[in-house]
C-alpha cells in the first residue's frame, strides 16, 4: 500500500504546475522612454475556452484586482497597465485594464497572479 500511495504522489506532482490556465506572458517593466506610465503586464489564457478573471489579482510589486465580468477569451491575451490611457497613446493598445497601484522595479521583483480564491496561478 505504501508503494501505491507513493506512486500516486509522484505522478500527481508534475500536474500541479500545469493547471495554471492563465499565465504571465510579458512584463514591460522598463519602457524605452523610461516613462513609468507605459508599464504593462500581459496575461495569456492557455485554454481554448474563455476564463472569467473576476476577482483574480496581480500582487507583488504592483497590485490590481480584476473587476467583475472580466473575461480572457480562449487562447487570448489581456493587458493591465499602470496607465491604460498613456499606453494607448504611446502604442495604440486599446482595451488595457488598470490602473494598478505600485511600480514595476527595473531591478527585479516578484509578481503573483492569484485566482479569486487567492490561489497562486503563476509567479
Amino acid at each position: 500500500m505504501k508503494k501505491f500511495s507513493s506512486l500516486i504522489v509522484a505522478l500527481s506532482a508534475p500536474f500541479a504546475a500545469a493547471d495554471s490556465v492563465v499565465v504571465f506572458n510579458e512584463v514591460h517593466y522598463h519602457p524605452d522612454t523610461a516613462e513609468a506610465s507605459r508599464e504593462y503586464i500581459e496575461l495569456y489564457n492557455q485554454m481554448a475556452v474563455d476564463v472569467d478573471m473576476s476577482g483574480w489579482a496581480v500582487t507583488g510589486g504592483v497590485n490590481y484586482t480584476f473587476p467583475a465580468n472580466t473575461v480572457i477569451p480562449g487562447r487570448g491575451y489581456l493587458v493591465v497597465a499602470l496607465s491604460p490611457q498613456c499606453l494607448a497613446a504611446a502604442y495604440g493598445t486599446a482595451g488595457a485594464l488598470g490602473p494598478w497601484t505600485g511600480r514595476l522595479s527595473n531591478s527585479g521583483e516578484d509578481l503573483h497572479l492569484r485566482d479569486n480564491n487567492g490561489r497562486e496561478m503563476d509567479e
